[in-house]
């Protein structure tokens, strides 16, 4: 989930002196005490979610001044060693800022990137990728994402096409049975010095994506993730996921070029209980006879059975034995918990058994 991050230090009086010398030690100054000062007092006091946004987009602006006031000057200035120098001081300053730089080699004729990896603890929504083009004169902030989650990111070295390409993945908590948001965005630096958003998971999942596992590479992504359907229960373990393997398209950005279903198991029982209790809330007897071989089973059945939001009991995989799902009879306004145990035939999952659970 992208290269190991490595700072490198500037020691000495020499560094310190020249710094002075180039930018003048009254505006450093005043910029950390302004980063201070929003840190502790714009951001952590912020009394709704507006002011915390303003306070969020200041502290940033303070931070791309200072790594611009180091893109536009000389070397030694404009180097990585000495950004970081930099936002050392700032997050010295005030300690609940994470800031971290990488620098990227320009494709031939084509300015260098600097990659900064911005958070703030225990602040939602404040991971922020910015993608600063150039030193010299030119240097600019080219893009920027903020989004909720932990950030990372990974570096495509340019192809034949001259691209360079940066993966940038905000992941979430994780939750029940290890589940947790990601979004991911691909960032190209094209030609004229311009930074655009080729991909993004946004597009395909515009309400948010659950993943249990993913794994990136320069020109490839996998992102294994929940699918919804009848009978789906949020936390369960052993529900159906599918993998989708997306790969880096000739014209830019990620096309999807292989799918995976894991478990489809689950999702085929809890399709064939959702036939069944429709068959028996409609009094369906050419649906009933079809689910429930059995016609004793079938007269047996209360006509008043809805699902229950609980998980399965999963199959062995490969096996035959009952999947068992959770069910219950309305009456007289309560509601009286049975069992649905559920087999695999060659005609695909039928009911095999039920009966109400001891109380």
């Amino acid at each position: 989930m992208g290269a190991p991050w490595f700072r490198v230090s500037f020691r000495g009086a020499l560094a310190v002196a020249l710094l002075a010398i180039l930018t003048g030690s009254a505006p450093a100054q005043d910029r950390l005490e302004r980063f201070r000062t929003l840190g502790r007092d714009g951001l952590a006091a912020a009394p709704d979610a507006a002011a915390r946004e303003r306070a969020l987009h200041d502290l940033y602006e303070l931070v791309d001044a200072e790594v611009l006031d180091c893109l536009r000057g000389d070397e030694p200035f404009s180097s990585l060693v000495f950004i970081r120098e930099r936002l050392d001081a700032l997050m010295d300053a005030w300690g609940g800022a994470t800031l971290r730089v990488l620098r990227v080699p320009g494709a031939p004729g084509r300015a260098p990137l600097t990659i900064g990896l911005y958070s703030l603890a225990g602040v939602e929504g404040s991971g922020s990728l910015r993608i600063y083009v150039g030193t010299g004169g030119s240097a600019s902030l080219a893009a920027s994402s903020t989004q909720d989650g932990v950030l990372d990111a990974q570096v495509w070295p340019a192809g034949p096409d001259h691209v360079v390409r940066v993966l940038a993945l905000w992941s979430g908590a994780s939750t029940g049975a290890a589940f947790r948001s990601l979004r991911a965005e691909l960032w190209e630096g094209r030609a004229g010095d311009r930074v655009v958003r080729a991909w993004s998971t946004a597009e395909r999942w515009p309400d948010g994506l659950v993943v249990s596992d993913w794994r990136a590479q320069p020109g490839a992504l996998m992102i294994r993730h929940q699918i919804q359907y009848p009978g789906w229960t949020p936390g369960c373990p052993g529900q159906t996921e599918q993998e989708d393997h997306f790969r880096l398209a000739p014209s830019g950005g990620l096309v999807l070029v292989r799918q995976q279903v894991i478990n489809g198991w689950a999702r085929e029982v809890g399709a064939a209980a959702d036939r069944l209790f429709r068959a028996l809330a409609a009094d369906d007897a050419r649906a009933l006879a079809a689910l429930v071989p059995s016609p004793t089973l079938r007269a047996r059945l209360p006509r008043s059975l809805v699902p229950e939001p609980l998980c399965e009991q999963p199959a062995p995989p490969g096996a035959r034995s009952a999947v068992t799902v959770a069910a219950s009879e309305i009456s007289d306004g309560r509601r009286r918990p049975w069992a649905l145990s559920w087999t695999r035939s060659a005609s695909g999952w039928r009911l095999s058994a039920a009966a109400p659970v001891l109380q």
